[in-house]
């Protein structure tokens, strides 16, 4: 599925992935105000996989289902923080049935720059990457910026702080 609406035409693209997660729509935040300030369009990647649907047997799952889920909750994500802003970047959707971090090493492959967030797990491995971001930064063609865990953003670099400024 893939929704566009205003197209910059600059030929800049940055890539975002997202999903239910605060770290993912902090990480939409970063990249919608990187896309307006690079005169860019904004790619909004969510993508589900079977693996998603844990404890369900897979006979039970209804890919249908589970993709409309992944639609929702993009649209959500985009409606909550890229539509509210003014101004706002030209938007691409795309909800794709792969893993994340495939999803998201495709879309590097046009893209000038991927835009994650990652899941902080406590005091110690806060600071240690989530195997999607980590991945993604293995496999992505381009630049990846992987946005600090939400515990760990007072102390992240002002430059990678999620911020209107």
């Amino acid at each position: 599925m893939s929704q566009t609406s205003d197209p910059s035409g600059t030929g800049a693209i940055i890539v975002v992935g997202v999903d239910e997660s605060e770290s993912s729509h902090r990480a939409l935040r970063w990249a919608a105000l990187e896309a307006l300030r690079r005169d860019a369009t904004l790619e909004v990647v969510t993508a589900w996989d079977w693996d998603a649907v844990e404890g369900v047997p897979p006979a039970d799952v209804n890919p249908t289902i589970i993709m409309l889920l992944a639609e929702q909750t993009q649209l959500r994500a985009v409606t909550d923080v890229v539509d509210v802003m003014d101004p706002r970047p030209p938007v691409i959707r795309h909800v794709v049935r792969s893993s994340a971090t495939e999803a998201l090493a495709d879309a590097s492959q046009h893209a000038d720059l991927v835009v994650v967030g990652t899941h902080g797990r406590g005091p110690v491995k806060s600071f240690l990457l989530g195997s999607i971001s980590l991945s993604v930064i293995k496999h992505a063609a381009c630049p990846v910026v992987v946005m600090p865990p939400v515990d760990t953003e007072e102390d992240a670099p002002s430059a990678l702080r999620a911020s209107g400024r």
